[in-house]
């Protein structure tokens, strides 16, 4: 079944596919070592060129992709507008905000930062459909984001900022969700029209005219011979797992299961992060942090049970 009749089968179902929960949910996990492999990243080489060389990588390869085979171009310019916002915003402006806010705060405090990114979303959404989330959606979304307060407030030892995070670092990553948001928004409402492949290759693709300029740019800026193993493992996963799967998986759960009830899935990645960071980089788990975790699980469920019917 091809995307386009897949959506307009879609509005007649009430519940999510298995198909969806697996493909929105594998997304997930491979976008929650985002932040902990851009953090290793960055220790080797230039926040922002790390997070420009991400994209560029594999908008080269996605380039390659599109026209090998032969993935369906928008031709109405209104189409070409959503694809265009779609990935200059998805793959290359947070690509690189993300990066450079790393360079300055922690990978859990901004994994917690961006558990905005669903609720930016979902008014995004309700914005152009002109169409509000219903009380439920925001009772599971004001939960979560209690339990984020809460979760940074014990995670920070009693301050709302913890050692190696910055007020800058964590004001880039946040205005990077908010653009973050817009790319799902638009690469959402054009995947069941073009498809999930097109979206995201040809996205990648147009995100690399303006990579690429910028890459020549910033590269100066690194010592390439001086880049370690496992600086280049982060780099790999990150075009590979998160720009390429990643997206792909998760433009599809949106075309498919509707932006502002797949959206409130998003909520859950935090807690996958900060789980990745603890063993992956040691970072502490207290009682207190768990807890919290566990509001913005039960936060996601009630939102997600709730949610805007598509």
């Amino acid at each position: 079944m091809s995307d386009a009749t897949a959506a307009r089968l879609a509005p007649h179902k009430t519940s999510v596919s298995p198909a969806v929960v697996l493909v929105g949910g594998g997304a997930l996990l491979l976008w929650g070592g985002t932040a902990v492999a851009n953090k290793i990243a960055v220790g080797h080489m230039d926040a922002m060129t790390a997070g420009v060389l991400r994209s560029l990588l594999a908008g080269l390869i996605a380039t390659g992709v599109a026209f090998a085979w032969r993935l369906p171009f928008p031709k109405p310019a209104n189409q070409r507008g959503l694809l265009a916002i779609s990935g200059v915003t998805s793959f290359a402006i947070w690509p690189l905000l993300l990066s450079l806010g790393l360079g300055m705060t922690t990978a859990s405090h901004a994994a917690l930062i961006m558990a905005m990114i669903p609720v930016f979303t979902g008014l995004i959404a309700a914005t152009f459909d002109r169409n509000w989330p219903r009380l439920g959606w925001w009772t599971g979304v004001v939960a979560a984001v209690i339990g984020t307060f809460f979760l940074v407030f014990y995670r920070s030892e009693g301050a709302l900022l913890g050692a190696g995070a910055s007020i800058s670092g964590d004001l880039i990553v946040l205005s990077g969700a908010g653009i973050c948001a817009l790319g799902y928004v638009a690469g959402g409402k054009l995947t069941p029209i073009i498809g999930t492949w097109s979206t995201t290759f040809w996205g990648l693709a147009i995100a690399c005219l303006v990579l690429v300029p910028t890459f020549a740019l910033l590269a100066p800026r690194t010592d390439w011979s001086a880049v370690g193993a496992s600086g280049w493992v982060s780099i790999a996963y990150l075009t590979f797992m998160s720009s390429l799967i990643g997206y792909a998986g998760w433009f599809w759960a949106l075309g498919h299961g509707g932006i502002a009830r797949i959206a409130s899935w998003q909520l859950a990645q935090p807690v996958i992060t900060l789980a990745m960071a603890a063993m992956i980089l040691a970072e502490a788990l207290t009682w207190p942090l768990l807890a919290s975790a566990g509001a913005i699980l039960i936060g996601t469920a009630i939102a997600q049970r709730r949610a805007l019917p598509r």
